[in-house]
């Protein structure tokens, strides 16, 4: 990641990589908005009827098999997530308390975001708003480390142009 961000790789192939990157994140932030507004809805009542059925619009509860299937992928994705969104803070420029800060965040939102459906069908229709606080909080922080790799990503003395993380112009022997 060093040299990606930093090193000789900063430059042509690896810039055109994190702009890549930096492409399809906002191009996925966009997808999880749509799709969540069309499955569930932004409001509370949507993730309730989403989860816990609602038999005056024909919508079964999910099911223990249904809920079981999507925690098994996300696990995995969220974990890759995880592991990308850490790595790519270390290298935000950013200061380490708010690298430390969103990577916790993101982190609790994540575990908050598989629990909630859970929680929602099986004990108690107000764990909706978990879900509602978790994803919006997954989707502020993931943006705005995003946000911060882009401008960091653009200015001069970004990645690309010569500069370390701490801003300083790197010198190859």
């Amino acid at each position: 990641m060093t040299v990606l961000t930093r090193g000789p790789m900063g430059r042509g192939l690896g810039r055109a990589v994190l702009g890549g990157f930096y492409a399809y994140f906002l191009a996925h932030w966009l997808t999880s908005l749509l799709m969540f507004r069309q499955k569930l809805g932004f409001g509370f009542e949507g993730v309730v009827r989403y989860y816990r059925g609602d038999p005056e619009r024909f919508l079964n509860p999910r099911s223990f098999t249904g809920l079981l299937e999507v925690t098994h992928f996300h696990l995995f994705a969220f974990g890759m997530f995880f592991v990308v969104f850490g790595h790519l803070a270390a290298f935000s420029g950013l200061p380490r308390r708010l690298q430390g800060l969103l990577v916790g965040a993101v982190g609790l939102f994540l575990t908050g975001d598989l629990a909630a459906g859970w929680l929602v069908r099986y004990v108690a229709p107000g764990f909706a708003w978990l879900k509602l606080a978790c994803f919006w909080g997954l989707q502020a922080a993931s943006l705005a480390l995003v946000g911060a790799l882009l401008w960091r990503w653009c200015r001069p003395g970004g990645p690309g142009q010569g500069a370390s993380a701490a801003g300083r112009p790197i010198t190859h022997r």
